[in-house]
């Protein structure tokens, strides 16, 4: 049985590495994100993908569309277990949670202080 991290990696090769900005697993659920998802529509992928005799759920996202419900919703990068990733995404990636965090926290400062 592969690990996790051997799960993605197949995955990712399967569907072809120049396109995949990141990816992920939970459970039997897999995460990728594509860059130009939205542009290419002559490209398609499966919803379900087979990797050593277990079946996935693939979840795709375009990479911009990705990043843009990251603002709203970071828990859609947090529950899964990251394991392939271009270095340049994940940067901005984990810039902008940083961000959500600082944000969040000078919410909470501001929110006490004013009593």
């Amino acid at each position: 049985m592969l690990s996790d991290k051997e799960v993605v990696l197949s995955a990712v090769e399967t569907l072809g590495k120049w396109d995949i900005m990141l990816a992920g697993i939970k459970d039997n659920e897999l995460l990728m994100v594509i860059k130009r998802r939205d542009n290419d529509v002559s490209k398609s992928y499966p919803d379900t993908l087979e990797v050593d005799g277990r079946t996935f759920n693939v979840k795709y996202y375009d990479s911009e569309e990705y990043f843009n419900l990251l603002r709203s919703d970071e828990t859609i990068f947090r529950k899964y277990n990251i394991v392939y990733f271009v270095k340049v995404y994940m940067r901005k990636v984990l810039d902008t949670l940083a961000y959500l965090e600082v944000e969040k926290l000078s919410n909470e400062f501001r929110s006490t202080d004013s009593f």
